[in-house]
């Protein structure tokens, strides 16, 4: 019994069943890299384009910061001249809101890739 399997496992069709196996594991594994490659590549620039939005927002919310404090402190010093600003409060507020407008976040990699 056992030399028919040693047969059979050494005769041409064995061998070229592990060729097509090896075969078609090459060509899989090839297209799995190709496949890894664009996803990588993808969220490289996902990546890219959520920091230069983070970076915008970043700064908006530097402004809307600093332009709170200036106002409160303006309040706290002489409420009764800190209308004007409040008013530049608001316009920068707005400012910033354009500036958040203008850079939304990228869609997601699940959407993207």
């Amino acid at each position: 019994m056992s030399r028919k399997i040693v047969g059979a496992l050494d005769s041409r069709t064995a061998t070229r069943a592990v060729q097509l196996v090896a075969v078609v594991a090459l060509l899989l594994s090839i297209y799995i890299g190709i496949e890894q490659r664009q996803l990588t590549a993808c969220l490289a620039e996902y990546n890219e384009a959520n920091n230069r939005v983070t970076a915008a927002r970043y700064q908006a919310a530097e402004q809307d910061r600093q332009a709170q404090d200036a106002m409160f402190r303006a309040v706290a010093d002489d409420p009764r001249s800190a209308l004007g600003q409040i008013r530049q409060y608001t316009e920068l507020r707005a400012q910033s809101d354009e500036q958040r407008r203008q850079n939304p976040l990228p869609s997601p990699p699940s959407q993207r890739c």
